[in-house]
Formats: structure tokens, C-alpha cells, sequence
């Protein structure tokens, strides 16, 4: 199978929220972990040897400090990661139900990441990449930044990645989701959606259908678990089934997903082309069933040696 060199030669840009995740550890206390969607796949990139940043506001508090410690310490640039004093940091309770199953409660509403303003964004370059997921459109004034960050930096010949990552408990107006996804995507040149997300934006229960309505992005990802990947790129579509593993926690699969992706991507010259999907999607993959098999979210990212071992194990997708 062919792999990827490990040199990376384009920043990746990550902008939205760093949460801590309070999980239960027994029936009276909880455990303080680093999370939030773009925060994991910053790290991911920085394991996966790449050059991560990444753009948001924690608060100026002890939970803020510890995620801009983590981030630092991964690896990840911070200079663009504001300690906000007038705001909390994103704190969201995790709860498991008798199957494991997990559900979310947010703490802090509006958190400080929600108040991330243009005067916040960074001078982009052409060739890097931008991702952002849909908590940073919740509301304002991190909407019109997002927005803009995602304008500018095509302007100026980079890329944006977007994960909707949808989670309409933290819009002030959920009714303003949907119509202000689409407006992400159509900004977008890689969407990675879920099945259930499609679906929602889409009005649609066929994939191949559904698919057919997102029409902005060049490459477009639609992740099915178990099941693998359905990618479409130029009018041709790509189905890829990765290696089978023993999940033993799937809260990181995603994030680590789009952590492979992006690495691959900012390897390369802007969108891929048809013919370099397989060897891209096998390392997203990758770092996806990786991360199952480890507890947890940020602590399951693999790094580069691992991620490579596992790619070497003969495994192939079809």
C-alpha cells in the first residue's frame, strides 16, 4: 500500500472551541480531560508530525489555562489562542447510560470561545489549510468570524476543511443551523459529514442522492463507521472499507478521522486528485480505528510511529 512521507510542508489552521470534559470515575467524582472537536484534531495533526495552530478564546481560568497547557505541550502553536477574562471556558459534563452510550450537557452557555472576534484571526498564506466545525457558527460574534476566516484565506490560495460536528443544544437559535451550515459549506473545499448529518442538510435518505445536493466542495466525505468512508471528488465516487479493529471507545474516532485527513492533505498541493484518495483515505481511516482502541478522545490520537506500524500491518481498504 502506498503511504505518505512524513514531511509536511502547509500549516494547518484549527479554529473553534477547547472544552474540558468532566467524566465520571465512579459514582462521585469526575475526571478533568482536554476535548472539544477542533482542540483533538490540533493535537492529531501535531502527532501525525504536522504543523498545527490554533484559533479561539478559553477562558482566563483555571480550566482555560489547563487546555492551553495541553495544547502547548502537544505540540500545537498557541499564539493565536486567547485567555479571555471576561468569559469561562467551554466545560461540558459527559454522561454514559448502561450501554455506554454517551450524552452531553454544556456548563458554560455562552462560553469564551463563542466571543471570538475578526480581530482574532491570523494573516493566512496561500497553501495552508483552515478547519472549522459548526460550534464556531453557533453564535455571535464567532459566526462572522468563522465566516470570514473561511472567505479569507481562499482568497489568498489556501484551503478549508469543515466538519459540522452538528450540536444544535449550543445555538442560541437552533432554526439558524441548518441554514447557517450550508452557508459554511458552500466555503468549504472538503466536507466531512456523518451519515445522520447528510441526511439533515440534505431532506434525503439515499446517500448517493443526498450527496447529490452538496454541491460547493470539491471533496466531499461521508464517514459510515464500521462500514467505511464514501468519498466523491470531480463526479467520481470512492467507497473505502478500512481494516477491521476491537473498539474499545469510539468518543475520538472522528476528530482523529479529520487529524489523518488534514494531515494528508497539507502534504499535497490543495485538493487531491481522484487517483490520491486510497493512500489519503487509508491514513484517515487509520488514525480513526486507532483511536477506538484507546480510551478516551485526545489521549487516543496516534502518533506518527504508530499510525505508520498500523499501515504497514498489510491492511487495505476496497
Amino acid at each position: 500500500m502506498q503511504q505518505w512521507s512524513s514531511k509536511v510542508t502547509n500549516r494547518v489552521w484549527v479554529m473553534g472551541d477547547a472544552v474540558v470534559d468532566l467524566i465520571p470515575e465512579g459514582e462521585v467524582h469526575y475526571l478533568k480531560c482536554p476535548g472539544g472537536a477542533p482542540a483533538n484534531v490540533a493535537v492529531g495533526v501535531a502527532r501525525l508530525g504536522g504543523e498545527s495552530a490554533f484559533i479561539g478564546r478559553v477562558g482566563a481560568d483555571p480550566f482555560g489555562r489547563f487546555m492551553a497547557d495541553t495544547l502547548a505541550r502537544e505540540g500545537v502553536d498557541i499564539r493565536h489562542l486567547t485567555l479571555d477574562p471576561a468569559h469561562r471556558t467551554s466545560t461540558v459534563l459527559v454522561e454514559l447510560d448502561e450501554s455506554g452510550e454517551r450524552s452531553f450537557t454544556f456548563m458554560v452557555r455562552p462560553s469564551a470561545d463563542q466571543f471570538l472576534s475578526p480581530a482574532d484571526l491570523p494573516v493566512f498564506q496561500a497553501g495552508q489549510w483552515l478547519l472549522t466545525c459548526s460550534i464556531a457558527l453557533a453564535n455571535e460574534p464567532v459566526r462572522s468570524s468563522c465566516l470570514q476566516a473561511m472567505a479569507t484565506i481562499r482568497a489568498v490560495g489556501g484551503r478549508v476543511c469543515f466538519d459540522p460536528n452538528l450540536r444544535p443544544e449550543v445555538w442560541g437559535n437552533p432554526a439558524e443551523m441548518l441554514p447557517v451550515v450550508r452557508e459554511a459549506i458552500a466555503l468549504a473545499d472538503v466536507v466531512k459529514l456523518s451519515v445522520e448529518e447528510l441526511q439533515l442538510l440534505s431532506g434525503l435518505d439515499d446517500l448517493a442522492a443526498g450527496l447529490a445536493t452538496i454541491t460547493g466542495p470539491a471533496l466531499v466525505l461521508v464517514t459510515r463507521g464500521a462500514a467505511g468512508v464514501v468519498a466523491r471528488l470531480g463526479g467520481e465516487l470512492l467507497e473505502w472499507v478500512g481494516p477491521k479493529v476491537v473498539p474499545i471507545d469510539t468518543t475520538g474516532a472522528g476528530d482523529a478521522f479529520v487529524a489523518g485527513l488534514l494531515a494528508a492533505l497539507a502534504r499535497g498541493e490543495g485538493v487531491p486528485a481522484f487517483s490520491e484518495l486510497p493512500a489519503i483515505l487509508a491514513q484517515a481511516h487509520g488514525c480513526g480505528a486507532l483511536a477506538t482502541t484507546a480510551k478516551g478522545a485526545m489521549t487516543a490520537l496516534p502518533t506518527r510511529t504508530r499510525l505508520d506500524e498500523f499501515l504497514r500491518s498489510g491492511a487495505s481498504g476496497c
